[in-house]
């Protein structure tokens, strides 16, 4: 039975960590580079950033089916603030390898 749940949570913490939308190497590498994660994500039609609060009616922006998030990052060239940034199923995913390597190349 220990093997058994051991198992499990190595699944979810794989699924979680890896799998998921959002993947926590592209997010590592926003927060390390925040301000250019910034102009990437408004140069691209596949993000949508909210900055300062979500408005009451996101969800009517962003649907659910269409869009995962909210993520949330610190922004130091707008003033120190915390934009929520959301992604549209598929096309954020192709967006995160292409920033990745845009970061890469670029350091």
């Amino acid at each position: 039975m220990k093997i058994l749940a051991i198992i499990v949570i190595f699944a979810f913490l794989y699924w979680f960590f890896i799998l998921r939308p959002g993947r926590l190497d592209f997010w590592k590498i926003a927060g390390k580079y925040p301000d250019e994660a910034f102009d990437f994500f408004r140069s691209k039609e596949c993000w949508k950033v909210f900055e300062g609060n979500l408005p009451d009616d996101y969800r009517a922006i962003v649907p659910k089916d269409d869009w995962t998030g909210p993520f949330r990052l610190w922004i130091p060239k707008i003033g120190n603030k915390v934009i929520y940034v959301f992604g549209r199923y598929p096309d954020f995913e192709q967006a995160q390898k292409e920033f990745m390597a845009k970061i890469d190349g670029g350091t």
